[in-house]
């Protein structure tokens, strides 16, 4: 069955440079991993979050994308085992039972149905925002 949206998590000052140029988002490990990463809801990316950015300064913003749009640019969306981040292959306990939606192409803005920051605790932890009113 397929998911009608999936989410993307973009270093703020990545995705805003690509609007400001009007250009599709590819994310910094697309050339190495030749897939752009998502999670099939905001729990998974969350973990997926603390695994490998959680060290990474940010802001960090998570990425509502409708597949049906990326499908209609002619963008392959695969549901897959957990894959290599770059040069990171290590991977949250319990992802090898999860299939990941790899983007086999970069977010082109018609794709994205909402944005919003995605907020660390007090530990630095990456947490669910709850309140979806932040997004646009």
């Amino acid at each position: 069955m397929m998911t009608r949206t999936i989410f993307h998590l973009a270093a703020q000052r990545d995705w805003e440079q690509a609007e400001a140029e009007h250009q599709i988002y590819f994310p910094p490990t697309f050339a190495q991993d030749q897939m752009t990463h998502a999670a099939s809801d905001i729990a998974t990316l969350i973990k997926v979050a603390n695994q490998f950015y959680r060290d990474l300064p940010g802001p960090w913003l998570m990425i509502e994308v409708l597949v049906a749009a990326l499908e209609a640019q002619n963008i392959l969306v695969k549901f897959e085992p957990a894959a290599p981040v770059g040069a990171r292959d290590d991977h949250f306990e319990g992802s090898d039972a999860v299939l990941f939606p790899h983007i086999y192409g970069g977010i082109p803005a018609i794709a994205v149905g909402f944005i919003g920051v995605l907020p660390k605790n007090d530990l630095g932890e990456f947490v669910d925002p709850g309140d979806l009113n932040q997004f646009r």
